[in-house]
């Protein structure tokens, strides 16, 4: 099993669940985020969502799926962001994690 992450700006929340839905995942939960910046980042954090310093709205999407599933969503993630490559500074992030143990 895994875990499955996805961050997104506000403005894409809509794209990401009709990938979730293409991806057929059954379940998912999301959170609203509100991101913030304090400092200047290196290069490699520039893209992420509050890269200047003003308030960001995001979400968090997670659901626990088998490898399998995870793999085709991180695969459509991908492709998703490849074909969007205008939106740089604000690509979704995807992330999976092992679930080691579960009761």
């Amino acid at each position: 099993m895994k875990l499955l992450i996805i961050l997104c700006i506000e403005e894409h929340e809509k794209q990401v669940r009709r990938l979730l839905r293409d991806e057929k995942v059954p379940v998912y939960s999301e959170i609203n985020i509100h991101g913030y910046s304090n400092e200047h980042h290196d290069a490699d954090a520039m893209n992420w969502f509050a890269h200047d310093e003003t308030e960001r709205f995001s979400k968090l999407f997670f659901s626990i799926q088998s490898s399998d599933s995870v793999k085709g969503v991180m695969d459509a993630v991908r492709a998703y962001n490849e074909k969007h490559e205008g939106m740089k500074n604000y690509p979704l992030h995807a992330y999976q994690l092992n679930v080691e143990d579960a009761v």
